[in-house]
């Protein structure tokens, strides 16, 4: 008969202690995609949340999300904020087809840089647009028609990316005397438009931004009658835009992600309100006008655009005083307008790529319309990037510049405006080998390895040289 002998008190420490250091396991979780109870939208939720969203599983940690066949009319998704692999489980070619209806993935926020990894999918027909701008307001830019990489570790490999569009919106018309200025368009939606005297007895309030647009300037007074205001900025990511400014001594709040509310005016002889600032994609706000006749009012000025949006139009005087200045646009953004008076307030400056002003909104840029990265680290590796095309966006009129439909790869911290909002704190790098590039327009694109049709900031030559023999793209550089 066998006996047992319990172990020693020594030999249980030495066991748990080296029980304890062993690594634990990650937790990860399988979704599978069908299109109908379990769209990708879902999926992405349930992986963001690590719970069930319609009818897919709950996510649990570094998730898997198996998309087995064709996912079209894809527009809108939630922002990829947790570690996820994105895999095509079915036979052949598996599409994410936006139909030309919005941008495909967005990757990464201020707050998640996730690991991402994409095998075996191809992505086509994702366009991103920015937002339009009228009465002097800068428009925003269309940066990552297919992917927007915010921030993150990603890596795309066995991929495919065609007839992705990225394109910068579209700035119209000035500040005519009186009015307020109009807002900057966001890199999500338009600007709100400026208030326009509608009679004697009062202003009229700015028009409200689109999804993160700003909103545009309040209107003038007539004999210190009513209180015109500004509208609020557009609505950003589930995140309350900057407020409208109700009068003079009200200051209107700065947008959070999304546009920078519109000024108010003043109810007299007093200076009206500036726009306020948007925040990441948000248009700035345009500036207030000015009283009519013999008020001395000081009309305000537009307020600058976030990351991807144009700056607010300035707001015009009755005549007797300068105009408002312009806000400055942010990257890719147009600067905006100043307003109308007895002389034009300074113009604002475009960001990187987009339009200055020159008596109307800057035109916004079109930026990677297959892939834009602005921060973390990207390794893209035997993938095909052909026919996506980048447009310029129209100004008023000075327009935006179209760069790299195929990859967009941040190469500087700041802009040369000085408004560096949303700018990451550090260069991405980008690295891969074995990738096709063909067919890609960018009606600005340069020459050389670092800016042509296909890439901006990275290395094309390197990222199409074989994989396995030591060869690997250099992931820094400056165009």
């Amino acid at each position: 008969m066998h006996r047992f002998a319990m172990p020693s008190r020594t030999v249980l420490v030495h066991a748990i202690a080296a029980a304890l250091a062993i690594p634990s396991i990650a937790l990860a979780g399988t979704i599978v995609v069908d299109g109908t109870t379990c769209t990708l939208a879902n999926a992405i939720v349930s992986a963001n949340s690590d719970s069930a969203s319609g009818g897919c599983t709950a996510g649990n940690g570094q998730d898997t999300i198996q998309i087995p066949s064709n996912q079209t009319n894809i527009a809108g998704l939630p922002v990829v904020i947790s570690d996820i692999d994105f895999v095509n489980s079915g036979v052949g070619t598996v599409y994410i087809s936006g139909n030309g209806s919005g941008r495909l993935l967005m990757i990464g926020d201020d707050a998640h840089a996730p690991n991402v990894n994409i095998s075996y999918l191809w992505f086509t027909g994702g366009t991103a647009h920015g937002g339009n701008a009228t009465g002097g307001g800068g428009a925003g830019a269309g940066l990552g028609g297919g992917v927007f990489v915010y921030d993150g570790n990603v890596t795309i490999d066995h991929s495919g990316f065609s007839e992705n569009g990225a394109y910068g919106g579209a700035s119209s018309g000035f500040v005519a005397l009186h009015n307020g200025g109009g807002g900057g368009g966001g890199l999500f939606g338009g600007g709100g438009s400026g208030a326009v005297l509608l009679q004697a007895t009062g202003g009229g309030a700015g028009g409200g931004g689109a999804f993160g647009g700003g909103g545009g300037g309040g209107g003038t007074t007539w004999l210190n009658e009513g209180v015109p205001t500004g509208a609020d900025g557009g609505n950003g990511s589930g995140t309350l835009a900057g407020s409208a400014g109700l009068a003079s001594l009200v200051a209107p709040g700065s947008g959070g992600f999304g546009g920078g509310g519109g000024g108010g005016a003043a109810p007299g002889s007093s200076a009206s309100q500036a726009g306020a600032e948007g925040g990441f994609g948000g248009g700035g706000g345009g500036g207030a006008g000015s009283g009519l006749l013999n008020f001395v009012d000081t009309p305000g000025d537009g307020a600058n655009g976030g990351f991807g949006a144009g700056g607010g139009a300035g707001g015009s005087s009755s005549g007797t005083m300068p105009g408002g200045a312009g806000g400055m646009g942010g990257f890719g953004g147009g600067g905006g307008s100043a307003g109308a008076g007895s002389l034009p307030g300074p113009g604002g400056f475009g960001g990187f790529g987009g339009g200055d002003t020159e008596g109307g909104g800057g035109g916004g840029a079109g930026f990677g319309a297959a892939i834009f990265v602005r921060s973390g680290q990207v390794t893209l590796t035997n993938s095909t990037i052909t026919s996506n095309g980048s447009g310029r966006g129209t100004g008023a009129p000075l327009n935006g510049l179209a760069k790299a439909a195929g990859m967009f790869v941040l190469s500087s911290l700041t802009n040369a405006n000085g408004n560096d909002q949303g700018m990451p704190a550090q260069l991405p790098s980008v690295t891969g080998c074995a990738n096709n590039f063909s067919f890609n327009f960018a009606a600005d694109a340069g020459t050389t390895n670092r800016d042509n049709p296909d890439v901006y900031g990275a290395d094309r030559v390197g990222l199409t040289l074989a994989c396995g023999d030591g060869i690997f793209a250099d992931g820094f550089g400056t165009p």
